[in-house]
């Protein structure tokens, strides 16, 4: 069984919130009779999906309000660009890539522009193509961003 999560409802101006729809696997590949598609297993088993799906969501809530969500997506942007650079600086996927950690937050640590460039270089030291123009559009992206500081706790 396979659920799938879908918002068209409130997308639609309709209002509750996501939709959850249960998909069981059809068997033999026919489309007869039900075999046993509603028995109390299934029942359960799709009470259980309904459970986990609500509680990830409340998780990924609790986890978005504790850090600036702008923030958040800026930074994961980010990442997703110096993973396709890296990828295509050493010439292969990212399964395949060196060990090579660039840590955006000690980038945003450095005095100035100069310490962060040479950081940089000394992360990708084993890299054999030019890392110039890689190092110059990262220093670019990371300009007037901030550092994430750790979740805050509430107080009660």
């Amino acid at each position: 069984m396979s659920v799938v999560t879908g918002g068209s409802e409130a997308a639609a101006g309709g209002g509750g919130g996501n939709r959850v729809f249960f998909q069981s696997p059809r068997a033999g590949g026919g489309s007869g009779g039900s075999s046993g598609s509603t028995s109390r297993e299934d029942s359960v088993s799709a009470a259980a999906a309904v459970v986990q799906v609500q509680q990830r969501r409340h998780q990924q809530g609790k986890v978005t309000v504790k850090y600036d969500r702008k923030e958040l997506r800026k930074r994961l942007v980010l990442e997703e660009w110096i993973v396709e650079q890296l990828g295509q600086l050493y010439g292969c996927e990212e399964e395949e890539m060196p060990e090579v950690e660039i840590d955006i937050d000690d980038l945003l640590d450095a005095a100035n522009e100069e310490e962060r460039a040479l950081k940089l270089q000394e992360t990708l030291v084993d890299c054999y193509k030019p890392t110039e123009e890689f190092i110059k559009e990262l220093l670019t992206r990371i300009r007037g961003m901030r550092k994430l500081s750790p979740p805050q706790k509430k107080s009660i």
